[in-house]
């Protein structure tokens, strides 16, 4: 629905209405705020699974370290440490009690139990659990792994060789 007026020199000049310059504008404002909500949740929900990400990472690397202790040290509660803190973008050296570095900060308690099972070789087994969490904006968040270790197991092959 153009509008036109012809001019003196016998030109015409076209012109959109007012109501269609108002939907058109309403329109372009609807896709633009839908393209920038996505992008917004995109980046919100990569945030998310990147903090997820590293804190695997962190716990897989607590229980893989217990996996070298030998039966001896996994059960003596001064030689495991039971607290640790670590962050997102860490710069300090590996085995640190306490991190250092940038980003989420990531708390963490590792804890040796008796297996919540009773069976011949129950006494010869550790449950070791790694417990983490972290504040994401203003939500916390926490996750939690858990292994067995035994009193024959890979430490004996380790440290035999």
């Amino acid at each position: 629905m153009f509008l036109k007026r012809k001019l003196t020199d016998g030109k015409v000049q076209e012109a959109f209405t007012f109501p269609e310059v108002l939907i058109s504008t309403g329109i372009t404002l609807v896709v633009f705020g839908t393209i920038f909500g996505s992008m917004f949740t995109g980046l919100a929900i990569t945030q998310v699974t990147r903090e997820n990400l590293r804190a695997t990472q962190i716990m897989v690397d607590k229980l893989e370290g217990v996996r070298l202790y030998n039966w001896s040290q996994i059960n003596d509660t001064n030689f495991l440490q039971g607290s640790f803190t670590n962050c997102f973008y860490e710069t300090n050296g590996v085995g640190s009690s306490t991190a250092t570095g940038t980003g989420t900060m990531y708390t963490g308690i590792v804890s040796v139990a008796s297996v919540p099972f009773s069976n011949s070789y129950s006494t010869n087994l550790r449950q070791i659990t790694v417990t983490l969490g972290w504040v994401s904006g203003s939500l916390s968040h926490s996750r939690r792994m858990q292994t067995y270790v035994g009193q024959a197991g890979m430490q004996n092959y380790v440290y035999s060789r």
